[in-house]
């Protein structure tokens, strides 16, 4: 018997509507959709407003002060949360770091070691703080920086040879020969001059034992000046040249080479114990200054007159440091190394110093001397 008409004509008609995408069944659960014929699907408003509101408070928490973070030494990264105690500005001085910058002329490594251990001991930020030495040429030997190490492992040391800034220093020159004439009054300036640093730094005498916090210098605002130092009132300017002899150079002298204002008798000398330097804010001809003044008179003590000069070269154009900061007493925040040291004479020769004190005997114990003696 044959099939009967309707039933043939029954696959032929799914098959086309198939074709057309008609008639198909979906699989349970989901929805077919006809891009001709179903509109697409809308959000809610209630839920785009609510999108949008967290959206705009995510990024206003952005605003917010930090509460906590995390100490890149910690190998588990515990949160730990900031010390509200404290004035909220100096927070990021701590993230930064403090470049310091010493010259050492007759090579001692337990004054560099007190140096070191005596700013970090004061220090609330030690290991933001780095130690650049320059040291007498010494060949291929890296002996002092690993003794340095081996004593204070903790800390951030690099040991540099003085022949670094004699390349960068033609001492062929009159500068170059007024340089290294006074290595020790001229080189906290020279170190930024000759670009050997480009980033600001604070210059510490070698032969210092440091009881202040040496990021509250490092983080000083210098304004629009390159050089802030400690002024020594026990000497000044008219101590050592007349006014009238001033007034010569003044008008002889280039312009640009001197003050235009008249100089003050009574203004205090700088101290070279302790220098902040900015380099990029340094006058391009500051020791074609300070050799002006050095050249005008002369002087029974070369010292006295390269401080003089270098005072004049930057009259009224530095940042004064606190007072706590010059070398007086106990109290002050830095004082004079007090242990045994060498000393070289004219001849090279090193000789031993003894110490007329026991404060250094704080920051380098008899071990450690062993190894730097």
């Amino acid at each position: 018997m044959d099939p009967s008409p309707g039933l043939q004509r029954r696959p032929a008609a799914a098959a086309a509507a198939a074709l057309r995408g008609e008639g198909a069944e979906p699989p349970r659960g989901q929805r077919v959709l006809h891009g001709d014929i179903d509109p697409p699907p809308r959000a809610r408003p209630a839920v785009q407003k609510l999108a949008i509101a967290a959206i705009v408070v995510l990024g206003c928490l952005q605003f917010l002060p930090a509460t906590h973070f995390r100490d890149p030494a910690d190998p588990q990264r515990n949160w730990i949360p900031f010390d509200r105690s404290r004035n909220p500005v100096d927070l990021p001085d701590e993230v930064g770091s403090v470049n310091v910058f010493s010259w050492i002329s007759c090579l001692d490594l337990r004054t560099l070691a007190v140096l070191t251990n005596s700013t970090i001991s004061s220090s609330s930020d030690p290991h933001n703080i780095s130690f650049n030495f320059l040291i007498p040429e010494r060949g291929t030997d890296k002996s002092p920086y690993y003794k340095l190490k081996a004593v204070l492992p903790d800390s951030n040391v690099t040991v540099a040879s003085q022949k670094k800034i004699e390349d960068k220093l033609n001492v062929a020159t009159p500068e170059g020969n007024l340089f290294w004439s006074f290595p020790n009054e001229l080189s906290p300036i020279i170190i930024g001059t000759t670009q050997f640093s480009q980033k600001r730094y604070v210059y510490i005498s070698a032969d210092s034992i440091v009881k202040g916090k040496i990021e509250d210098l490092g983080r000083i605002d210098l304004g629009t000046y390159a050089i802030a130092a400690v002024e020594d009132c026990t000497k000044r300017i008219g101590d050592y040249v007349s006014i009238d002899v001033l007034n010569a150079v003044q008008k002889t002298a280039p312009k640009n080479l001197v003050y235009t204002e008249p100089y003050d008798k009574d203004a205090c000398l700088l101290d070279f114990d302790v220098l902040v330097v900015e380099p990029r804010k340094l006058r391009k001809d500051l020791i074609d200054s300070i050799m002006v003044w050095f050249r005008a008179f002369s002087l029974a003590n070369p010292r006295d007159q390269i401080r003089l000069a270098v005072t004049l070269a930057l009259y009224d154009n530095y940042l004064k440091l606190p007072s706590n900061w010059k070398r007086a007493d106990a109290n002050s925040d830095i004082l004079n190394y007090n242990g045994p040291k060498n000393v070289c004479s004219e001849g090279g020769r090193q000789l031993q110093e003894e110490g007329n004190g026991d404060e250094w005997q704080l920051y380098l114990d008899q071990k450690s001397l062993a190894v730097l003696s």
